[in-house]
This record gives structure tokens, C-alpha cells and sequence, in this order.
């Protein structure tokens, strides 16, 4: 879960030729290799904002909203009934992720940041198309980015609230 709060904050910054939107929303396919080879893959669609808010609808295999004002963050499990909120303890700092990168090649650039590496692909309009990185359990995850459209202002918060029925099972992680 804490990988993906980066990744998904990371987006929204700009740095070092990186141009990010003020917003954005997209269609993802995030693919997640762990060390056996084995592979996840989810789909949905994200949309986030500069300010370090974000609410990612997983679609597919399992339906579950990631939401975050950029202090905490809401998980809400359709599948599973159940709400779970968590405080960040470490935050990251997310426009120093991308003061780090550096061009690699072609579209590719590459940071480093408190021990990791980060490889960040735009697309010919210079728009981010793909992040990848190694997480804490050694999975590669790597996420794709679809129809990803920039907004010019910021989006209202209540588009990055994470909705739920009342009779979901609540738990503070």
C-alpha cells in the first residue's frame, strides 16, 4: 500500500524537464512481479491532483477506492465489506523523487531515493506513461498509464473522497 501512495503522488510534481499537470486523471494497468515471477494485475482508472490527493478505483480482479488528502489514506474494500483508515507515518518527498531524475535515455528517466530506484517513461507528448520501481517485499511493480488526460485547474475535494455504505465493517490501521 505505501508503494502505491508514492507512486501515485509522484505524478503530480514537476522536475528536471518532468512536465506534470496541476491534474490528471487516467485509466491504469498496474502490474505487480514478485520475486517467484508471479504476477498481479489490476486495472482501473485514477485521478489526482498536485496537491498530493488522489483516489484510485480499482476495477478489476477485485473492486476497491484508494483515497488520500495527502495525510492519510482511505482503503475501501467492496469485495471484503470493510473501510481502513492509516496516518502516514513517513512522508515522502515526492518533488525530491523527481529533482533526483535523471535523464536516461530516449523518454526514460531514473531517480534514486532513500535507497531506491525509480524509473519514470513519458510518452511523445512528454506526459508519464509509465513508473517502475521495486518495493519493500522485492516486487517489481510497474504502472501504465491510458488515456490520460491533464486538467487545468485543481478538481473539488470530494472528488478524492472514498464513499462507502454505512453497514461496512470500519478499522483504523
Amino acid at each position: 500500500m505505501k508503494y502505491l501512495i508514492l507512486i501515485l503522488m509522484i505524478i503530480n510534481l514537476n522536475a528536471n524537464g518532468i512536465k506534470l499537470p496541476i491534474a490528471m486523471k487516467a485509466d491504469f494497468i498496474q502490474k505487480i512481479t514478485n520475486p517467484k515471477k508471479k504476477v498481479l494485475l489490476y486495472k482501473g482508472r485514477v485521478v489526482m491532483d498536485n496537491k498530493s490527493r488522489f483516489k484510485w478505483i480499482y476495477m478489476k480482479p477485485t473492486k476497491k477506492d484508494v483515497c488520500s488528502n495527502g495525510k492519510s489514506v482511505t482503503v475501501v474494500d467492496h469485495d471484503l465489506e470493510q473501510v481502513t483508515f492509516y496516518k502516514l507515518k513517513k512522508s515522502f518527498n515526492l518533488s525530491q523523487i523527481l529533482k533526483n531524475a535523471k535523464h536516461y535515455k530516449g523518454q526514460i528517466y531514473t531517480a534514486k531515493y532513500r535507497g531506491k530506484l525509480y524509473t519514470i517513461v513519458l510518452d511523445s507528448s512528454s506526459k508519464i506513461e509509465q513508473i517502475a520501481y521495486r518495493d519493500n517485499m522485492d516486487n517489481i511493480v510497474n504502472i501504465h498509464f491510458e488515456n490520460l488526460h491533464t486538467l487545468s485547474k485543481v478538481p473539488s475535494y470530494n472528488i478524492f473522497e472514498c464513499k462507502y455504505p454505512n453497514d461496512y465493517d470500519l478499522i483504523s490501521g
